[in-house]
């Protein structure tokens, strides 16, 4: 495998780590929250998407982002979608969405894209900021008495880096 396509098979791993954990949820486990003044499940994952489309739309030049979002908008209030399959289905628009421009934009070795100095910038902060919530997604679950074993993370998200033993 090439770099590019190490680089764009990081993100899809990063995008089956979301899945999993979406693959994971009930209804009511989307409320659950990483401390009593975080954002709940919900929130972080319709705010994974809207920074896909929101970053993508920067480096790409557009004036809107692209897609629906996950978020009904109601005054001042942004109230997250609540339906897992929309939700599911969202993100792999949106990660499919930055992955064909980050492959595009290599092919075309384009150098600053947007406010990254290279494509690859923009991917690795899309997958940085994702482990980040992946995480306070896992303190959620854990607070709300849904902690996932060892095996279950070994499989769902650390396995998906490495080599099978």
């Amino acid at each position: 495998m090439d770099v590019t396509g190490a680089l764009l098979d990081s993100w899809t791993r990063q995008g089956k780590i979301v899945a999993n954990l979406i693959d994971i949820l009930t209804p009511e486990l989307l409320n659950a929250k990483p401390s009593d003044d975080g954002w709940t499940i919900a929130f972080h994952l319709a705010h994974l998407h809207s920074v896909r489309r929101y970053w993508h739309m920067n480096a790409a030049g557009l004036s809107e982002p692209v897609g629906a979002s996950l978020y009904t908008i109601e005054g001042e209030d942004w109230i997250p979608s609540h339906d897992l399959n929309v939700i599911k289905t969202r993100l792999q628009e949106s990660q499919t969405l930055v992955a064909k421009f980050v492959s595009e934009k290599i092919a075309e070795s384009a150098q600053q894209v947007g406010n990254y100095d290279h494509p690859v910038f923009y991917l690795q902060h899309m997958v940085w900021h994702e482990g980040w919530h992946v995480g306070l997604v896992m303190l959620a679950l854990r607070l709300a008495g849904h902690e996932q074993t060892e095996e279950w993370e070994c499989a769902n998200i650390w396995d998906l880096w490495r080599l099978p033993d």
